[in-house]
């Protein structure tokens, strides 16, 4: 044992175990019992101590302090070392209770904590026993035990303690603890909100007070005790919900689920409960809502399909089986066999089409194919596909709602085939009624090849032929034939009945033949023709035939309007726009178009000439519209109207 700088007693109190120890532990020779119990001490964090309960001081200080606080033994005898190390927080504590509980008890206890010589904090159990002379306190002696270790557990375990208790507090469940006997030990605070109760007003009330017909809690706790889990209604998916009961009498469904808890009062049930009212209101909506939808796909037109992207299954709503002659159930089910079922001019076109907008962009789009019947025909199809968006990546599924149109398409395809029946022969009328004009622009030719042959005759009938002069007169009869051939060619073309054929045209030309073949009728009529004809126009993409039968309703209209007139001026112009359009314009002197005409002048047998059909502009507009044209008509400001269409540049485009 380390000597003391300071004087200690060389006599212990009687019945002193700890300065015996010391002394037996300071001899050269300990004894056995001494030196076992040397070692005892030396292998725990065990500090044996001793001092003068007058002064404070310590008298003696076993080795095993060096281990604890990391001071030589030597410090420890140092005056007032032992109030200097105490933990400032705890030292004015620790030492009123040392005071007072040295002069009233012969033995105490007490745990703070000391400063060790590396300034770490480090808890100690300090037992103490109190030796009196005369009375008075004379010697104190003890052991000061490291319970750090056991204060750091405590700190752990308090705050888990409190994360779990905030837990509880902050569950969306009610959370109650039953005693064995039945009455309710503990909620937390959405017990106290979904039952309507205080928590003071719950604690040591009846558990089937608030969910009534549930087991008792005697046999859940027999139940615990052979090992099985307590079961409870509603946890089950065949079991109904149990019934909740409020302060203010209301009910309510729940699920309920029961827990075993092993508690210092013994055991208890810990019971989960959760409203599941928004549930099951929300289950029933979406239950009528599916029966609902299959009604309506069962009895609507339409057919509606599922897609599974990932796994291509597809569930059919509708009659799908029967739109396409199968049996219920032998339609293709997967997004693979569907697609094998469409047309194969088709097949590549959807298929991109959907990987491309739905898949990829995650937006809807709408198309039209053809598929196959059982019976090899086939069906045309008009569809609408929209994905069905979870968050921002590619959507797991989409919907697709179907349409039959194949009466639709054969429809349209009849009505068509009528328009273009109906627009022949209003050209044929129209041909018809420009009969004396057209011989007209004949006679012209015919006569100057008459008379170019005659005056060929002669020249060769001289004695000397004059070649050069007879060579010049065959090339006018072979011009004068030339335009005799195209008048009757252009007049064949409007009047053959022919199929659609789209093209690219120049629709300045267009209008150009439409103004050769018409010219003598506004020659006759004493019409000046004012050309307006934009430069270097791309080819637009229209059949000719066509355009040129709307060009020569607008031109006969206009002759028609200024019938009669002096002075008679007519404006033919192509322009282009901003857009790439092209717009024709038919511009007249006449008296304009009456107000109450604007609006129904293109709409079918509505003319404001005596005697006429009114499908002339009617067709016109068809034809346009069918190019993915516009036609329109106003009247100018300085008198007279103009009828203008414009024309996309590949056809196909509204605008």
């Amino acid at each position: 044992m380390p000597t003391s700088t300071k004087a200690r007693p060389t006599t212990d109190p009687p019945g002193s175990a700890v300065g015996q120890a010391s002394r037996e532990l300071a001899d050269a020779e300990p004894t056995p019992r001494a030196a076992g119990f040397r070692r005892v001490l030396e292998a725990t964090r065990i500090v044996q101590w001793e001092a003068d309960a007058r002064t404070w001081a310590f008298t003696y200080v076993g080795p095993q302090a060096v281990r604890m606080l990391g001071y030589p033994v030597e410090r420890w005898y140092e005056p007032g070392f032992w109030a200097a190390h105490v933990h400032a927080d705890d030292r004015e504590r620790v030492v009123r209770f040392r005071e007072q509980a040295a002069r009233e008890r012969e033995a105490y206890e007490f745990e703070y904590r000391m400063i060790a010589a590396s300034g770490q904090s480090v808890w100690v159990h300090d037992v103490v026993a109190v030796d009196r002379v005369d009375g008075a306190p004379a010697v104190i002696r003890g052991f000061l035990i490291d319970v750090s270790q056991r204060k750091r557990a405590e700190a752990i375990a308090r705050a888990s303690e409190a994360r779990l208790r905030q837990l509880i507090e902050q569950a969306p469940d009610a959370i109650i603890a039953v005693r064995s006997e039945g009455q309710i030990a503990f909620v937390n605070r959405q017990a106290e909100r979904m039952f309507g109760y205080r928590r003071g007003e719950l604690v040591g009330r009846g558990f089937e007070q608030l969910v009534p017909g549930q087991p008792d809690v005697q046999c859940l706790m027999a139940t615990v005790g052979q090992g099985r889990s307590p079961e409870a209604g509603g946890t089950g998916d065949d079991t109904a919900p149990i019934t909740g009961r409020c302060r203010d009498g209301r009910t309510f469904p729940a699920e309920i689920n029961f827990s075993p808890l092993d508690t210092d009062e013994g055991l208890v049930i810990v019971s989960t409960i959760r409203d599941i009212s928004e549930r099951l209101t929300a289950e029933t909506a979406l239950r009528q809502s599916e029966e609902r939808f299959r009604i309506a796909a069962t009895l609507g037109a339409d057919i509606i399909a599922e897609v599974d992207i990932k796994t291509g299954a597809v569930e059919w709503f509708g009659q799908v089986d029967e739109a396409l002659g199968y049996e219920r159930g032998e339609f293709p089910r997967t997004f693979d066999g569907w697609a094998g079922q469409l047309h194969p001019e088709d097949r590549e076109r959807v298929m991109a089409e959907v990987a491309r907008e739905v898949v990829e962009l995650r937006r809807g789009l709408s198309a039209e194919f053809r598929i196959r019947a059982k019976d090899g025909s086939y069906r045309h199809w008009s569809v609408r596909v929209a994905p069905r968006l979870e968050g921002q990546g590619r959507p797991t599924r989409f919907v697709v709602v179907c349409s039959d149109v194949t009466e639709q398409i054969v429809a349209r395809a009849e009505a068509l085939q009528h328009r273009d029946a109906l627009a022949h022969v209003a050209r044929v009328s129209s041909l018809g009624e420009l009969t004396g004009t057209l011989a007209h622009e004949l006679n012209q030719p015919l006569a100057a090849i008459l008379s170019d042959a005659q005056a060929a005759i002669r020249l060769l009938d001289r004695d000397q032929p004059d070649v050069p002069q007879i060579r010049e007169v065959i090339r006018d009869i072979v011009a004068d034939d030339r335009r005799a051939s195209a008048i009757i060619q252009r007049l064949r073309d409007m009047m053959r009945r022919g199929t659609v054929v789209r093209e690219p045209v120049d629709l300045c030309q267009v209008v150009r033949e439409v103004r050769e073949i018409m010219r003598s009728g506004l020659v006759t009529r004493g019409i000046t023709v004012v050309p307006d004809f934009a430069g270097d126009l791309p080819p637009v993409v229209a059949d000719r035939i066509q355009i040129q039968q709307v060009v020569v309703n607008l031109v006969t209209n206009a002759m028609q309007a200024m019938d009669g007139l002096t002075n008679a001026r007519l404006t033919l112009g192509v322009r282009g726009r901003e857009d790439a359009w092209q717009v024709v314009s038919v511009a007249d002197t006449g008296p304009g178009i009456a107000a109450s005409a604007v609006d129904t002048m293109f709409e079918p047998f509505s003319s404001s000439r005596p005697g006429g059909l009114g499908m002339g502009l009617s067709i016109s507009r068809s034809i346009i519209e069918a190019h993915g044209g516009k036609i329109w008509a106003e009247n100018r400001l300085d008198g007279g109207a103009t009828v203008c269409f414009g024309l996309p540049p590949d056809g196909t485009t509204g605008g």
